[in-house]
């Protein structure tokens, strides 16, 4: 049998194996979760990935842009 070959066979099972350790080691880490309601589930994934400066910037610039809103209709009747 070609040494080269044989060599090449072994390369992939180490492969095979290294990849399967990661998965399963990645698997074991995962923990199920359940939450009471949606909000909760949200609340908890806000937590987890904070949300990018940029993005921040530019959401709190395009909240400025927004018009004011008017008086409301009881004040206006009222005073």
């Amino acid at each position: 049998m070609n040494p080269e070959r044989t060599k090449l066979k072994q390369q992939e099972h180490a492969e095979q194996a290294s990849a399967q350790g990661q998965f399963q080691q990645t698997q074991s880490e995962t923990r199920a979760m359940e939450f009471a309601n949606v909000d909760d589930l949200l609340r908890f994934d806000s937590e987890q990935n904070p949300v990018p400066p940029e993005v921040a910037d530019r959401l709190g610039r395009s909240l400025e842009a927004e018009p004011k809103p008017g008086k409301p209709w009881y004040k206006k009747l009222f005073g």
